[in-house]
């Protein structure tokens, strides 16, 4: 796959994420994920100084299917949205069946009565799994650079 093809798929990869949680398609959001992939939240503190202490960690899309039943059915958050922005794509290493990318995020969050700001900023870290000309991520590393979540993480970033 050449650089120019292989940055298509990765940004329609990330446009498909976006979109699902963007959208408040959280049940196609595991999908998106291999069957032993993982998503880790971590604080970029801890991130730096090797302390594996993640605010989220999930294990496999069956943990992911898991926290959008869980958000669905038994949690109880204020209703909200976020609006994602990812820029700075960066292809770290490749081979035939994996790339590693390090980009950036934003995430807009607007609550019940109206109002919007900025909810987290960080990196993504990710190892994407290659199948022809489909991806999918076999991990997902979410390094916050936020100090303090001002809510409840209901919804992933």
């Amino acid at each position: 796959m050449d650089d120019i093809t292989l940055y298509f798929h990765i940004e329609r990869l990330f446009a498909a994420y976006c979109a699902c949680l963007d959208e408040d398609r959280l049940e196609a959001w595991p999908e998106l994920f291999t069957a032993d992939g993982s998503y880790t939240m971590i604080s970029r503190e801890n991130h730096a100084h090797g302390h594996p202490i993640p605010l989220l960690w999930l294990d496999g899309r069956g943990m992911l299917e898991d926290r959008i039943h869980a958000l669905r059915n038994a949690s109880i958050y204020e209703a909200h949205r976020y609006r994602h922005a990812q820029s700075g794509v960066q292809v770290i290493d490749r081979d035939d069946d994996e790339v590693r990318v390090a980009s950036s995020y934003i995430v807009v969050q607007t609550r019940g009565e109206g109002f919007s700001e900025v909810y987290q900023a960080g990196s993504y870290y990710d190892r994407i799994a290659i199948d022809g000309d489909t991806m999918r991520f076999r991990e997902r590393l979410v390094v916050y650079d936020t100090a303090r979540i001002k809510t409840l993480l209901a919804t992933p970033v």
